[in-house]
């Protein structure tokens, strides 16, 4: 298919447990078979905390990339995504990137670390008002061609000396449809 980055979404189901926070070796083991995959194939995989509410599960998500950033940091194919589509507000969110940027820096100093923004990773001014410290981070974009309508903030972003970077896109709308 001749892609060059896969995304590897860690489902972590605080609903009911059935991902990571209940069963974490197992959820574990097949996001390390999709990172040694991708390291193999020599493409880039993006390692996504994908939870609408990781202020709830810090501690969890602090060891959870403690793990992947000792085993595969030294590897230029990781990049960390923190935080998939938070529903809270800047603040709340700010905090928890700052924890687990931390934590993950302890072991990579190098690779890039997405930071996930506020209303489904849409409002990337708002994060860049008051940013993340720290070198090689990039705020999440979530784009969708049918509904959305806002390329204007991604220069304003950009010409502030932000990255911006979409890791999930589509042609559609947010719905799917």
């Amino acid at each position: 298919w001749n892609c060059n980055v896969v995304r590897a979404a860690m489902g972590i189901s605080p609903e009911d447990n059935s991902g990571y926070l209940g069963k974490p070796e197992l959820e574990m083991q097949k996001m390390i078979t999709v990172i040694e995959a991708a390291i193999d194939l020599g493409i880039y995989v993006v390692v996504d905390w994908h939870s609408h509410t990781a202020q709830n599960e810090t501690n969890q998500s602090k060891a959870f990339f403690a793990e992947i950033a000792q085993k595969y940091g030294k590897y230029p194919n990781i990049i960390y995504e923190t935080y998939n589509e938070p529903v809270t507000d800047w603040s709340t969110i700010k905090t928890y990137h700052n924890a687990v940027v931390v934590e993950i820096r302890k072991y990579d100093t190098k690779n890039v670390i997405i930071l996930g923004t506020p209303f489904y990773s849409q409002n990337i001014d708002e994060a860049t008002n008051s940013p993340v410290s720290g070198s090689n981070l990039c705020y999440a974009l979530h784009y969708y061609a049918a509904s959305h309508d806002f390329w204007g903030s991604v220069g304003t972003v950009s010409n502030k000396g932000y990255y911006v970077f979409v890791s999930e896109f589509g042609t559609c709308t947010s719905s799917g449809n």
